[in-house]
């Protein structure tokens, strides 16, 4: 029996694994190997899609499949099998009409289990999307199914990893997110990610229900969660142990969590030696 033996750790990507500047730390990478040694089982629980992290998901030593799409979708990469995926309702196309109306200027995606699916351009987001491996197939209406998430991208800010808001800028993208949560009034979550995107999904599925569903199928009495977003709080309130980076989105601030390094320093590397501690 190893020192996590009955643990299981899920951990956010973007900003908890990775630095502001989007890029795996080492020192995360070689504390999930000792962890996952002492009999840990570890995942990653994301936002992304399977297509958006096909290209990260290599460079992570996960053994248990990845929750995707805020918890809406459970994929394993190594046998390419798809768990399970909780589609949008119906009405989806109607959120991104809204959105449109909201503001004309936002991009807005429909993601699917291969693709993204775009309304409006922007540079920026397809940019980074290229970066990671994929192109989005921009439309005008007509979708493929299934749809599994919605993602609103705000046009603002000079650089799409660390984008400086002018307070205007941030106010408005609020009332648009406010909005869009009124517009769908419970018939799905509306929450942010990233200061810029807006994600919307089936509001049957959550990142925390699905890690803890995870964790009870392997056995796991203990779920460890790291995260940074507010797309991640029911996910750290689902955990018995929740690590958030010293650098966390204000929104998480005055939250119960605990606090590890610096999403740049090991957030993750840190809150594992901080587990070893209080288990």
């Amino acid at each position: 029996m190893g020192k996590f033996s009955n643990v299981f750790f899920a951990s956010d990507f973007d900003h908890t694994l990775t630095g502001q500047d989007n890029l795996l730390r080492q020192r995360n990478v070689d504390a999930i190997r000792y962890f996952i040694s002492e009999g840990g089982i570890f995942t990653v629980a994301s936002g992304r899609s399977i297509p958006l992290f096909a290209g990260r998901a290599a460079l992570v030593p996960v053994n248990a499949p990845c929750i995707l799409y805020n918890g809406a979708a459970c994929y394993d990469y190594e046998t390419k099998t798809l768990h399970y995926a909780h589609e949008l309702p119906d009405f989806a196309l109607d959120i991104v009409r809204e959105a449109q109306r909201l503001d004309p200027t936002l991009c807005v995606e429909i993601q699917g289990a291969e693709n993204h699916y775009v309304f409006g351009h922007n540079a920026r987001r397809d940019a980074f999307l290229k970066k990671e491996g994929f192109t989005p197939i921009h439309v005008t209406d007509s979708v493929p199914k299934p749809w599994i998430k919605i993602a609103v991208c705000a046009v603002m800010g000079a650089d799409p990893l660390r984008p400086d808001f002018s307070p205007e800028e941030i106010a408005h993208f609020e009332d648009v997110r406010r909005g869009l949560d009124d517009f769908c009034a419970g018939r799905c979550y509306v929450t942010r990610s990233m200061p810029y995107i807006i994600e919307i999904g089936n509001p049957d599925c959550s990142k925390g229900a699905a890690a803890r569903a995870l964790a009870q199928q392997y056995g796991r009495p203990l779920l460890a969660c790291a995260g940074d977003a507010p797309n991640d709080i029911p996910m750290l309130d689902a955990a018995d142990f929740a690590f958030v980076p010293a650098d966390r989105d204000e929104a998480l601030q005055n939250c119960p969590y605990i606090e590890a390094a610096p999403c740049g320093e090991g957030t993750v590397a840190d809150a594992i030696e901080k587990l070893e501690v209080l288990l």
